[in-house]
């Protein structure tokens, strides 16, 4: 749990709240003074540093302090005295003691902490409201019990009921608490369950599965690029190309007839029949949006040279090595930029395998994943080092959109605006769950992992909003890469400009993080007139000098954009620390854990 006292709170506020003007509601109680008398019932009453003009219920003596509750604003401000006259030599606690017996509320410890909140942030409150917050507040233990206060006011304030499934939708999100272990308890309760069918039961479990599956999906495409350039190259021992190819074999990769003699032979044939329609695969290569235009010419060049060279006969290659020469270009394209989807480089693909074998290609990584042959882990290494290096921002970026449209957290939001696909809806997690929850044969575990993780993706949506010319929105991603996990809570805070557009000029960016070697993780990023300064929050005393080396390539990343990188400072949660923290971060230097530069 993130010590929050040490990290400074999200506020719209450029002024101190006693100087901000009062926005009174039905229901709400605050504490003020009668500072003057006027005829009508009317009186002026100070609340903190400001003063307003309200219709009094009964007569009051300027000087006195109440508790008042607020009747009516329309047509006029018309408040009720809950408790008082308070005196001022009264202290807080037996101020708060008569407050609660004038609302007959039961006295404990709760209820003084409820109340207390209520009163100092200005919520409409009710006895009604207090005694369902103070039976949620007693749910959680006291260390939460910040977080807790905060998911019952935004309930208040967005006049949800305070229940206890709105609660703990709020509650998840005020935690920074990640999906990973929701998504985990929704993945076993699906194995085990045997009420629903196996075909929703694989459809949801693939979909779960796409934490990951960008990064995988990279993986895999380095994985067998790389086996493909090891196959090719005859420098390399006989014996090593030998298991490559049995690998490739036994995965589907290659034909089962395939041999080191006759490689170059089953390579042009197939490759013939890749490229039979030479025109279309030209077409393909020049409308790619992924390939560069030199590599382009380049492609297009070879498979010129190839034509000339083609029987028709036997729609094979009777002389040359284009084939060869046409696999080694497109693996080592691969091997360079691994990070691209089927669709987007279907040129590429096409040319690297045939149909057929470009689907056995996970299995490929499940083989070598469980080989014990050297040169299996040797490509595995050498495909996850691909993939770690060429993660960047863009990557990044990617995977957060493709994970949050697969999640489906605003599916909802799509269908009232008629923009979704009905059937891509129901590829989203969360419309299947919501589905699975009508299944009257869905076994409780089941129903129980559903019902959290759907609560919790409504929680994001709870705490982001749109109030006025201010816009809040928090995101939370369960994000993998090769087997790290990342759970990340993504708040931003910004204003809109007239037109309503986001304002990019100004905002402020909270990136809370559950790494798997540096631990939890904030990143406080604030951006006034494209001028960003970043403080990292984290225990770790190595972060400053590895963050160090990294601070350029964000500073050039950043004016690419056209921001300017003002600074870059670290703290600790806890400047003293302990020596548990001491011992971990020893413990993370022997191991050289870094999670990912991005």
């Amino acid at each position: 749990m993130l010590n929050n006292s040490s990290i400074p709170r999200l506020s719209n506020q450029s002024i101190p709240v006693s100087q901000l003007p009062l926005t009174m509601r039905e229901g709400q109680m605050f504490h003020g003074q009668i500072k003057q008398l006027f005829p009508g019932q009317m009186a002026e009453v100070q609340i903190g540093g400001q003063k307003l003009m309200a219709k009094l219920e009964v007569p009051m003596k300027a000087g006195d302090a109440y508790y008042f509750q607020v009747k009516s604003v329309t047509p006029e401000l018309q408040i009720i005295v809950v408790s008082g006259p308070l005196q001022a030599t009264e202290g807080q606690a037996k101020q708060m003691t008569n407050l609660i017996d004038s609302m007959q509320l039961p006295k404990s410890p709760e209820m003084v902490t409820v109340l207390n909140h209520f009163l100092k942030d200005r919520l409409p409150v009710s006895k009604d409201i207090l005694l369902n917050a103070v039976e949620l507040l007693k749910t959680v233990p006291p260390s939460l019990q910040n977080e807790a206060l905060d998911a019952i006011q935004k309930l208040v304030e967005l006049k949800l009921p305070l229940n206890e499934f709105n609660f703990n939708s709020l509650l998840g999100v005020e935690k920074k608490e990640g999906l990973h272990d929701g998504l985990t308890a929704l993945r076993n309760a699906l194995l085990t369950d045997t009420g629903i069918p196996m075909q929703s039961k694989e459809r949801i479990l693939a979909t779960v599965g796409d934490a990951g599956r960008i990064a995988v999906s990279a993986a895999e495409k380095a994985l067998v690029s790389g086996a493909v350039l090891k196959l090719l190259d005859e420098s390399i021992p006989r014996e090593e190309r030998f298991q490559v190819l049995q690998l490739l074999k036994s995965s589907g990769i290659m034909p089962a007839s395939t041999t080191l003699d006759n490689l170059q032979t089953i390579i042009d044939t197939t490759m013939a029949e890749r490229v039979a329609g030479a025109g279309q695969i030209k077409d393909l290569i020049q409308n790619d949006p992924v390939l560069q235009q030199a590599y382009k010419l380049q492609l297009i060049g070879l498979l010129d040279e190839m034509e000339p060279n083609r029987s028709v006969e036997t729609r094979s290659f009777q002389a040359g090595e284009q084939a060869g020469k046409i696999m080694r270009l497109v693996a080592e394209h691969i091997q360079s930029m691994p990070f691209f989807s089927d669709d987007e480089a279907s040129a590429v693909l096409k040319l690297l395998l045939p149909d057929n074998a470009r689907a056995r290609i996970p299995e490929l990584y499940r083989m070598m994943e469980q080989s014990s042959m050297p040169v299996a882990k040797e490509l595995m290494q050498g495909a996850q080092t691909i993939v770690e290096q060429a993660i960047d921002g863009k990557v990044m970026k990617e995977a957060m959109q493709s994970l949050f449209k697969s999640l489906g957290f605003n599916y909802e939001a799509g269908l009232l605006s008629g923009n979704h696909d009905i059937a891509k809806t129901m590829d989203m997690l969360k419309p299947q769950l919501v589905a699975l929850l009508h299944d009257s044969a869905v076994s409780p575990a089941l129903r129980d992992a559903a019902e959290t993780m759907v609560a919790r993706m409504n929680g994001s949506l709870i705490q982001s909003g749109d109030t006025g010319v201010n816009q809040q929105i928090v995101m939370q991603l369960p994000l993998e890469f090769l087997g790290k996990r990342v759970d990340a809570t993504i708040q931003w805070n910004g204003r809109k400009k007239a037109d309503g557009k986001i304002d990019a000029d100004f905002a402020r960016i909270l990136f809370y993080l559950e790494l798997e070697s540096i631990d939890k993780t904030v990143v406080d990023m604030q951006v006034q007139n494209r001028v960003v300064a970043i403080t990292v929050f984290n225990e770790n005393y190595q972060l400053r000098e590895i963050g160090g080396l990294l601070q350029m390539k964000l500073k050039d990343g950043l004016e690419s954009v056209d921001y300017r990188l003002s600074g870059v400072t670290f703290k600790q949660f806890e400047e003293e620390g302990n020596r548990e923290t001491k011992r971990r971060n020893d413990k993370m230097s022997e191991q050289g854990g870094v999670d990912f530069r991005i």
